[in-house]
């Protein structure tokens, strides 16, 4: 049987409570009953009354600073089990979405590999496969590069680099492909200086346009940066299939199981990823459309490196 964390914290405390005030009226039975004594032994009340006093008043005083310290320790406690059963949760829905979200490709690639090894595709006819093929190919290396990074950035063994906007964005920008028509208008901010996580800005930008590639596959997409109060806010703008205003965040669950699953976009892991990414990174990812059929817009924001090269 597995307790939470709260309901252990909440007996634990039940217990001492009880243990410290046991412990109270002991002491203040036993301080009475030496009081009482010496007054019959002595005949002294005044000074046995004076000792009494001092004596309780130590006892209480050293009655809630072993309770404070025991909630203290028992904060800490509580604490960490939070921590750390908060990772464990993410580690169970991120095994549980990426398994989920593996099954598709490696089935797709397993019917292509069957249907070329029989023989029945061949020549041309086998052309239109292959491309899917490596179109499952590219999904799993991004799943499996994503998931990668993610954990590096949680761990923090993916150190920050600084660099300038325009340069995080070069590389990033030269990989899309082609068949993507893609806006970008950088303002005034290339020469930005952002420190993040090594290939955490190339892993939450490819998500959100290779999202806006699968649900605007026939539309523009524009990329807008502006800064703001030492924050950068870059801005993906589709014109696609978008969703209801209400889906805002549920779009960022992973494997998503509900009434609504089959009707919005975008609750696949690809977006977890990137939310969880950018969030490591000090950021912050958030989508708005107005409406299904009007678009989407996913705007990502990250803290300016103010400090001097």
């Amino acid at each position: 049987m597995r307790f939470r964390p709260r309901v252990v914290l909440l007996l634990s405390l039940t217990f001492l409570v009880g243990l410290f005030g046991w412990w109270s009226v002991l002491l203040h039975r036993l301080v009475t009953e030496s009081y009482q004594h010496s007054v019959l032994l002595v005949g002294e009340e005044d000074q046995a009354s004076r000792l009494l006093a001092r004596r309780k008043t130590m006892i209480a005083g050293e009655s809630l600073a072993l309770m404070a310290a025991t909630v203290v320790l028992l904060g800490l406690g509580w604490r960490s089990m939070v921590v750390e059963d908060r990772q464990a949760q993410r580690l169970r829905v991120l095994f549980a979405a990426s398994t989920h979200e593996l099954k598709t490709p490696i089935a797709g690639l397993r019917a292509l590999l069957e249907s070329l090894d029989s023989g029945v595709l061949s020549g041309e006819a086998a052309r239109p496969h292959l491309a899917r093929g490596l179109e499952s190919c590219d999904r799993l290396e991004r799943l499996a590069e994503g998931m990668l990074v993610r954990q590096a950035v949680l761990s923090g063994e993916s150190p920050a680099e600084r660099r300038t906007l325009g340069e995080w964005l070069e590389p990033i920008l030269a990989r899309r492909p082609p068949s993507q028509v893609l806006h970008v208008d950088l303002g005034e901010c290339a020469a930005v200086p952002l420190r993040l996580p090594a290939e955490a800005l190339r892993v939450v930008l490819d998500n959100l346009l290779d999202n806006a590639a699968k649900y605007a596959p026939q539309s523009p997409v524009h990329l807008r940066v502006a800064a703001d109060a030492g924050r950068l806010r870059l801005e993906v703008q589709d014109h696609g299939s978008g969703f209801a205003p209400d889906d805002a965040e549920r779009i960022f669950k992973p494997w998503e199981r509900g009434g609504h699953a089959g009707r919005a976009q975008g609750t696949g892991l690809g977006l977890y990823l990137a939310r969880s990414i950018a969030l490591e990174a000090g950021g912050e990812l958030r989508a708005a459309s107005a409406g299904p059929g009007r678009g989407a817009t996913f705007t990502l924001t990250l803290p300016v490196d103010e400090a001097q090269a």
